[in-house]
Parts: C-alpha cells; structure tokens; sequence
C-alpha cells in the first residue's frame, strides 16, 4: 500500500524538494494533499503533475485561481486541521513561523507520522509536543539536516553514553564581516546564502545564527538533552551536519552532500534509508574540512537562543516570536540588521517569566504578547 502524504508548504523550497523525492518513489507514496500560502500558480503546476486528492489555500479570495475541483479544496487554518484529520497516514509540515505550530499539535492528536520541518513547533511548545509524543502513536521524524543526521547517529545509542552532541552552521552570508559593517548590510545581501537554498524566513534567521538557536532549542526537546551539552560549530563547507560526543572522548558524524532530499526521504521512509539518484559526496575530492567557534559578539542571536533556554518556556515563546517580528520589520526596511537581536532582548527582558507551560493557550498569550510588544518598539523606532 502506498503511503498517502499530506505536504504543509508544497510551493516552498521543502514542499519541492519532498514533491522531487515523491516523484522518484512513486511505488512508495501518494500526494494526497498540497497546502499553499501564496505561490498559486506553481501550485496549479504540482495540481496537474500530481493530482492530489485535495488542496488547501490559506485566502479564499484566490479560490478563483486556483485550477481544482471546488468540492475538494479548502480554505485557511480549518481547512489545514481538517485535513489532517482525513486518512492521510504521513504529514509533512514545512510551513513557515508560528502558524506550523496548530498543525504540528494537530498531527500528533491524530496519531499521525509527523516530518517535521517547522522549527518553530518546537522551539515554542517543546514541552506539549514531546508530551503529546509520549502520549499517543504518533511519531515525529525531523527534516532539517542537522537534526535529521542526529536523528540518526542516536538511533541505537544509549543516553548514559554521550557526552554532547554538536550542531554545525555555514556561518551564513556574513561569516567574514566585521562587527560594524553588520551595520549597513541589505535584506537582499542577507538572503544570499551560501550553501543552501531556503525560504526567506530561514535564510535570514541563518544569516544571524538565530536559525541555529532555534536549532539548538529543537535539539533538546528531540533528544532530551541538556542545552549546555549542546554545541554550535561554524563549517562552512557543510559537508557534516551533525556529530556525537561520546563519554570516552569518541566521535561518531554525519557527512553527505548538501541535499534536503536526503532527510526528507529518509522522513518519509519512517526512518530508513533508501537508494537516491542524487549527486555523491566524493571524498577524494574535499580538499579540507573547517570549523570555527561561533562569534557571540557579531552574532548575539545564538547567545540569546542559550539565555531563553536557561530562563524557561515562555522565554523560547517570546524569542520565536520577536524573532519573526523583528525580521519582518528587517526586510521591510524599518530596522537595521544589528537592530533585530537588540529587539529580540528587549522582549525578554521585558516579559512576565513563567518557566513551565503546558497549555497552548498560555503559548498563543505570549506569542500575542511578543507580537503587540514587538511592533510597538518598532513603531517607537520609527519616530
């Protein structure tokens, strides 16, 4: 029986790329349904190429556009949750910010295998979401590289044996640029990553090294870790993605080729690796390998993911979200990119701090809360 897949985001960089995998494996899998935000008219291509079953728009008003049978098509967050609900056995959540999060809380009510691709679910409801884990049968497998190559190297390995685990970054765009010249930097300079291709979100959360807190964030509610025996490391080839660290001074890492197919098929194959036609890491050919300490000081952001980890949930809550309020306010022109980790603490610093929540209300409380701060300061700015 093929596996029916429900893709969250399937006109982003992640929906391609698991339509690709999709594609090439097809006696494995079904589109069942294709969700999309903006992009209508690459959507109407995947509708053609492979006749899902059904399709989610998030605005009603671009239903005329939209080249599919009315009765299965719908509409906004409902519509999403709805969805999920159906008998579709394997969701993908590759939307953007905070709205992955109801999804993600959705799939795992319904018992369904989750690949998880939204950052945010974790970094804002870690502790409901492993509960919900616990709870049910549901399953959550990673997509991101890092944590997909963790995923992997923890697979049969006991707790009491690993001393750390380690997270590697490209550095991002800005890896060489000093402290002042940070200053003056573009939205488009920072959309300019040099190793993968991501959704803008993403991509300027890598050029502050936030994406890499939030990675850190994720790492321990994944793995059950503590954060202090998590590490960052600077690898601009991004040929390793992940490394253990075991108690007697060993290590044991994931090399491949810069490829999100990889993960994403290895998700969607419940955790098993299968045969890709995809271009082959060639050692032979690597003239070095290079690593380097985070910049705490140029990048604060990544300081900032550790600080919220040390405070408690609603720190992570706050930083998610005056996080995205400021990047928005960044590529819109209204801040400087040295003004976003400097937005981001103020809300910290500035938030009523409540170290264990376990009700998404009290998440969606903060998540407001950030949100109406957020835009207040920037409007302040502006004067």
């Amino acid at each position: 029986m093929k596996k029916k897949v429900l893709i969250l985001g399937s006109t982003g960089s992640i929906g391609r790329s698991t339509l690709d995998v999709i594609e090439n494996q097809l006696d494995r899998f079904e589109v069942y349904g294709l969700v999309c935000r903006d992009n209508i008219e690459l959507l109407n291509r995947q509708i053609q190429t492979f006749k899902p079953k059904y399709v989610c728009i998030f605005h009603r008003e671009q239903e005329k556009n939209v080249l599919f049978d009315r009765k299965r098509l719908f509409f906004g967050m409902e519509g999403i949750l709805n969805l999920i609900n159906t008998d579709v056995d394997i969701v993908l959540n590759a939307l953007p910010g905070s709205v992955g999060l109801n999804p993600t809380i959705e799939a795992l009510k319904a018992n369904k295998i989750l690949a998880l691709a939204n950052k945010e679910s974790l970094v804002m409801a870690g502790r409901i979401v492993t509960k919900l884990i616990k709870k049910g049968s549901s399953r959550l497998i990673p997509v991101d590289s890092e944590h997909s190559a963790l995923y992997q190297l923890l697979k049969n390995v006991k707790p009491s044996q690993v001393k750390s685990i380690t997270i590697t970054a490209s550095g991002g765009p800005f890896r060489k640029h000093k402290k002042k010249a940070l200053k003056t930097v573009s939205p488009e300079e920072a959309m300019n990553h040099p190793t993968w291709s991501m959704g803008k979100k993403v991509t300027l959360d890598s050029a502050t090294l936030m994406n890499k807190g939030f990675e850190v964030i994720e790492a321990k509610w994944l793995f059950k870790i503590n954060h202090k025996n998590i590490k960052v490391i600077i690898h601009p080839q991004s040929i390793i993605h992940g490394m253990v660290e075991f108690i007697d001074g060993s290590f044991t890492a994931y090399l491949s080729h810069p490829d999100m197919r990889l993960p994403i098929s290895y998700a969607l194959n419940e955790g098993k690796t299968t045969a890709l036609n995809l271009k082959r890491l060639n050692l032979e050919e690597l003239k070095r390998l290079t690593f380097y300490s985070p910049d705490f000081v140029r990048f604060p952001s990544l300081k900032l993911a550790y600080d919220a980890l040390d405070e408690g949930d609603s720190a992570l809550v706050v930083l998610n979200t005056a996080s995205e309020v400021a990047s928005q306010a960044f590529v819109e022109g209204k801040i400087r990119f040295t003004d976003i980790p400097l937005l981001i603490k103020k809300a910290l610093d500035n938030h009523k701090l409540k170290k264990v929540i376990e009700d998404m209300d009290e998440i969606w409380h903060y998540h407001n809360w950030a949100k109406e701060f957020g835009e207040k300061i920037i409007g302040d700015m502006k004067k």
